[in-house]
Formats: structure tokens, C-alpha cells, sequence
């Protein structure tokens, strides 16, 4: 099962629409999908046809520590469509906070939800309010991939560093890094102000803008009035085409083999890491192994760090993840090193020193990240 936030604090970019619609065309593609609706004003509740008025039992109440108005997790589900189910929201939503607010594990408790629901589906998209507040926060927490929709306005990318550090924070603190795209949404190919921000979003995220860009469409509109997603309402239309393009994108880049299996006649296929020449400098070192592979190159990444307890390597050969197999070895005088095998490619990595992140100081080459701050780069 794989967790999904559609997230931006701006109001206005397409953010319900799109969680409404990507979780209409992945459950179109055959994907069992259920959408939560964490917001308190319920709109993506409301966009597939459940009136918050009719709601006896919402994600409130599953989060809630409140005995009498708790509720199992399927308890609260709705039926929408075939592959199709909902959890809606209610205003309540917005009391949770207060709540919860003497609880540790507060900002927790979705994901423990729904690590501990045995729930039965391949996708979980999660449609955010518009703030970068608890309930957003406890989304990103749960999430292994964060959808930020951006559209085509003076002030798409204003505050998005805001929530981008937001993750970074989460990262830093929690240990938890999910991925990051943004997807264009609103875009009037008419207009050459489109595709002037188009251009800017794509600079902004670099690699992690999506291809796949949500057009303009009177459909999406229509759609939303109906309660319904408008692969259902209008499966023609650009609004509904622009979001099956979304659908498969997130598939084939989340790894589907079946999807990708049934796609080779219309998708290219995966193309062979680039292979650069060996990167100068004195770290990180690499040698070619006698007894390993002739595709693997012994990496070694070490850090002086005389004071420190724990010393660990992340970064995107291990999924940033930090736990036994990425602490390093303390070697003398206070130098921590680390062998890894890696195969030809570009790498982005960090130390983390006593739980502090921190550049290789011994590598000049870096680049930005989507949260506003560095990461060391190595070139195999």
C-alpha cells in the first residue's frame, strides 16, 4: 500500500480537483484506491458526492482520543466507485488539534492509523487543507510521496520553500523523508503567461516536476458538481485525460511492474543511469573490487567527527533511511568511515552526525534540494 499527500498551502491551485481526480483515474486503472479527506471544509468529501451534513462517522473519528465519538478506520469508509472508497471529513476536524494537543505521539497518529489498519489497497491519496498545520504535518508524516499541484499564477511558487521545509523538518526530526513532485495544474496552453510559469515551476523542482500537466477544463467543473471524478463524468475531456497521464506517471515512477508491463507499446523504456567519468578529489573514495561485480564500485564515504556517538550515511542509494546498515565504523582519532557498493550513477547524499545532517565538508560538489538546503553529490 502506498501513501500519497496532495499538498499546498496556497488556495486555489487545483489541490481537491486533483486528489479527487488522481484517486478517480487510478482506481480507472484498476488500482484499489482509497481517498481521505482531511480537510474540515470536506470539499473533496463534497466533489464525490457525500455531504458533510449526511456524515455520521469521518476521519475525526478515527482520530479522536475521545472514547464515546471513536471509530475504527473502516468503520468510516464509503463506497464510491468500483476501486473507489472514501473516508470524509467533518468540521470537527478542525477541534483535533486542540485536542491532541498534550498527546507526544500527536503528530503521529495518522500514521499509526494506517500502518496499524490492514487495510487492503494499493493507494492511499490524502487530500490536505490548505494550511501547513497539524493535520498536514500528520499527513507528511504518513506519506511516502508528497504531490504539491502548482498553478499558473504570480504566487504558485510563493510559500512553497514553506512547505518544503516543513519536510525538511520532518526529515531532520522524524527520520522521514517521502519524495517530493509538483505537477502543473490550471495551464492555459493559449497563453504565453502559462507556459512562462510552466517553464519557472520546472526550474524551481528540477527533476521532480512531473511530467504530466492538468490543463484547464470546464469538465473538471462539471465533474465536481456531479460528485463524481471526470474519468466518470466526461472520459474525453482534458480534464480527465490530463489526470490518467497523472495516474500513470505515479505508477510507472512508484515502480508497478504489472502497469509498466501493460505500457511497453506506448511507454519508452527505462533508460541506463549515465555513466561520468571518475569524480576528483579525495573523497569519496572508489576502487574497483576484484571480488565484487564488474556494475559495483566500492564507494568509501568517511567524516572526522572526534565527539561524536553515532555517524550514519543516507542518501538515494539507500532511500535516506537511517538504521544499522547505514552507521558508519569509528576508525581512529575520531574518523568515521563507511564502504558501500554502488552502481555507475549520480547519488545524493548527507551524513548524519549525532541526528545533526551535515554536508560532506571534503566534497565541493553539491547541489539544492526541493527544501531550500544542499546536498553533497557523488558521480560514479
Amino acid at each position: 500500500m502506498k501513501i500519497v499527500s496532495v499538498a499546498n498551502q496556497k488556495g486555489g491551485c487545483g489541490k481537491t480537483t486533483t486528489a479527487i481526480n488522481l484517486a478517480g483515474a487510478l482506481a480507472k486503472l484498476g488500482k484499489k484506491t482509497l481517498l481521505i479527506d482531511l480537510d474540515p471544509q470536506a470539499h473533496a468529501s463534497y466533489g464525490l458526492g457525500i455531504s458533510s451534513q449526511a456524515v455520521k462517522k469521518s476521519i475525526y473519528n478515527v482520530l479522536t482520543d475521545i472514547p464515546e465519538k471513536r471509530c475504527a478506520l473502516n468503520g468510516c469508509i464509503v463506497n464510491v466507485l468500483q476501486n473507489l472508497d472514501l473516508i470524509p471529513s467533518n468540521i470537527l476536524l478542525s477541534t483535533l488539534e486542540q485536542e491532541l494537543k498534550d498527546k507526544e505521539d500527536a503528530v503521529s497518529r495518522l500514521n499509526q492509523v494506517l500502518s496499524g489498519g490492514k487495510l487492503n489497497y494499493d493507494y492511499v491519496i490524502m487530500d490536505c487543507p490548505p494550511s501547513l498545520g497539524f493535520l498536514t504535518f500528520n499527513a507528511l508524516r504518513a506519506s511516502e510521496l508528497i504531490i504539491v499541484p502548482i498553478d499558473m499564477s504570480a504566487f504558485s511558487l510563493m510559500g512553497v520553500g514553506m512547505l518544503l521545509g516543513m519536510l525538511e523538518l520532518i526529515k531532520v526530526k522524524i527520520f522521514h523523508a517521502p519524495r517530493v513532485n509538483a505537477v502543473a495544474t490550471l495551464f492555459d496552453k493559449r497563453t504565453k503567461y502559462s507556459q512562462t510559469m510552466l517553464e519557472e515551476i520546472r526550474a524551481f523542482f528540477k527533476g521532480q516536476t512531473l511530467d504530466a500537466v492538468i490543463r484547464n477544463s470546464v469538465a473538471l467543473k462539471k465533474a465536481v458538481y456531479k460528485g463524481i471524478p471526470v474519468t466518470e463524468f466526461e472520459a474525453g475531456s482534458n480534464g480527465a485525460m490530463d489526470h490518467i497521464a497523472l495516474a500513470r506517471e505515479i505508477l510507472q515512477k512508484e515502480g508497478d511492474l504489472e502497469f509498466e508491463k501493460a505500457m511497453e507499446d506506448t511507454k519508452p523504456g527505462a533508460q541506463e543511469p549515465e555513466i561520468t567519468p571518475a569524480q576528483e578529489g579525495p573523497l569519496p573514495a572508489r576502487t574497483e573490487s576484484p571480488i565484487l561485480p564488474a556494475s559495483f564500485i566500492e564507494s568509501i564515504f568517511s567524516i572526522q567527527a572526534p565527539t561524536a556517538k553515532d555517524v550514519y550515511i543516507v542518501g538515494d542509494f539507500n532511500n535516506w533511511k537511517i538504521n544499522d546498515e547505514s552507521k558508519l565504523s569509528k576508525i581512529n582519532e575520531g574518523r568515521w568511515e563507511k564502504r558501500l557498493n554502488l552502481t555507475s550513477g549520480k547519488y545524493r547524499y548527507k551524513f548524519v552526525v549525532d541526528g545533526e545532517w551535515q554536508l560532506d565538508s571534503r566534497n565541493n560538489e553539491r547541489e539544492m534540494n526541493p527544501f531550500g538546503t544542499f546536498d553533497s553529490i557523488i558521480k560514479l
